[in-house]
C-alpha cells in the first residue's frame, strides 16, 4: 500500500520528493499571492468587468490631488518664513552702503599710491637734473625707514585665527581681552605678537597688507580689529621681512612667543609660522608729506641736516616722529588705545628734521 503523503500524487511532490520550499508556507504564499484576499477579489471582479486589475497614477484626480498638496507645502513653507522687518531692511541699505564706501576707499588708495609714485619719480628726476646725488640716496634710505615705498625680501609670516570654537577656554583670566569673547583674537595680542617680531630684528611689518610705521596702531572698535582705523578680517596674517630663521628663534624665546604658546594652549587660538625667502609688504598709505623747506646753503650755521621736510603719518592722536617706541613688547598690559610702533631707526625715517 501506498503512503498518501509519500506517494506520487501526493501533495509532498512528484515522485515521492519532498519540495524544497515547503516549510516556508508564509514566504512562498507572500511571493506567489502578493496582494492581500480582499485586494485579489476587488481586482478579479475588475478584470471579470473588462476593467484593468488596477487604477492608474496618470488618471486626472491623481494629477490634480498632487498639484493641490504641492501648492499647500509651499504655501505652508512662505508662512513659516519671517517676514523682513524694518530694521532688516536698514541693516540691508547700512551693509550696502559700507560696502560701497570701502570700495571706493579702495580705489582711492589705489589712487594715492600711483600718484605718490609719480611724485616720487619727478623728485628723483629734479634731484638728479641738479646734482644733489647724494641727497636722492639719503632721502631713498629715510623712505625706506618711514614705510612710503614698499618692500620685498625674505622673512616669515605668522597667521593668526579665532578659536574653532570662541567659547573655548573659559574665562579671559589676567589676559587682556577688552572685552572680546576668550576664544578670539584681540588687539592686545596683535600688538604684543608685532612688538615681539620688532623685537626679533623685523625690519618691516604689514597685517593684512597694512603697513605698520612708527606710528601705526592697531586698537578695537567694538568687536572689530582696526589698523589705522582700516578693519581687519580674519585671520590676521602677519608678514615680517628680516632674517626668518633668525626671527622665528628669537621670537619663540621671547615674551611674545610664550604668550602665543599660551594663547593656542589655553584658548585654542590657532597659529601658523612660516619662513619664506620671497616675501613683500606694501607702502604706508596713510603717510604724506606735509612740509618742506628749502635745504641751507652748505656752510650756513642753520642748517642741521640733509634736508628739513617732515613726513608725518594721517591719522590723529598718533605719537610724533621721533617719539617713544615700544620694540621691545614686554609689558604684557599694553593698552589697546596706544600705538604700535616700529623700532628708533624705524621712527627716525619719519623725519627728517622737524620744523
Amino acid at each position: 500500500m501506498t503512503n498518501g503523503t509519500n506517494g506520487p500524487g501526493g501533495p509532498a511532490g512528484t515522485g515521492g520528493r519532498r519540495r524544497p520550499d515547503a516549510s516556508m508556507t508564509l514566504i512562498t504564499s507572500m511571493l506567489e499571492r502578493p496582494l492581500d484576499p480582499g485586494y485579489q477579489q476587488a481586482a478579479d471582479r475588475r478584470e471579470a468587468q473588462g476593467l484593468p486589475r488596477a487604477t492608474s497614477y496618470r488618471t486626472p484626480l491623481v494629477i490634480v490631488l498632487a498639484v493641490l498638496t504641492g501648492f499647500l507645502f509651499a504655501v505652508a513653507a512662505l508662512s513659516l518664513r519671517p517676514k523682513p522687518t524694518a530694521a532688516a531692511q536698514v541693516k540691508a541699505q547700512l551693509v550696502a552702503r559700507i560696502e560701497g564706501f570701502q570700495k571706493q576707499a579702495s580705489a582711492q588708495d589705489a589712487k594715492v599710491v600711483a600718484l605718490t609714485r609719480q611724485v616720487r619719480d619727478y623728485e628723483a628726476l629734479a634731484l638728479k637734473q641738479s646734482g644733489s646725488t647724494d641727497l636722492s640716496g639719503q632721502i631713498a634710505g629715510l623712505e625706506v625707514q618711514a614705510g612710503t615705498v614698499g618692500l620685498t625680501g625674505p622673512g616669515l609670516t605668522l597667521t593668526i585665527d579665532d578659536a574653532a570654537s570662541t567659547e573655548a577656554g573659559g574665562g579671559a583670566g589676567s589676559r587682556p581681552s577688552s572685552g572680546f569673547e576668550p576664544g578670539r583674537v584681540t588687539s592686545a595680542d596683535l600688538q604684543i605678537i608685532v612688538n615681539g617680531l620688532w623685537g626679533a630684528g623685523a625690519e618691516a611689518i604689514s597685517i593684512n597688507g597694512h603697513r605698520l610705521s612708527s606710528t601705526a596702531a592697531i586698537r578695537f572698535a567694538g568687536q572689530a580689529i582696526i589698523v589705522d582705523f582700516r578693519p581687519l578680517a580674519r585671520p590676521y596674517v602677519i608678514t615680517a621681512l628680516g632674517d626668518g630663521t633668525g626671527m622665528q628663534q628669537l621670537f619663540d624665546q621671547a615674551f611674545a612667543g610664550v604668550y602665543l604658546s599660551q594663547l593656542t594652549q589655553e584658548f585654542k587660538i590657532r597659529s601658523v609660522l612660516k619662513t619664506a625667502d620671497a616675501l613683500s609688504v606694501p607702502a604706508d598709505s596713510a603717510s604724506r608729506l606735509e612740509v618742506a623747506r628749502p635745504i641751507a646753503p652748505a656752510g650756513s650755521a642753520t642748517s642741521t641736516g640733509p634736508g628739513t621736510s617732515t613726513q608725518r603719518n594721517a591719522a590723529p592722536g598718533t605719537a610724533p616722529p621721533g617719539g617713544t617706541t615700544a620694540g621691545t613688547g614686554t609689558d604684557p598690559a599694553t593698552s589697546t588705545d596706544s600705538p604700535t610702533t616700529a623700532p628708533s631707526t624705524t621712527s627716525a625715517g619719519n623725519s627728517q628734521e622737524n620744523p
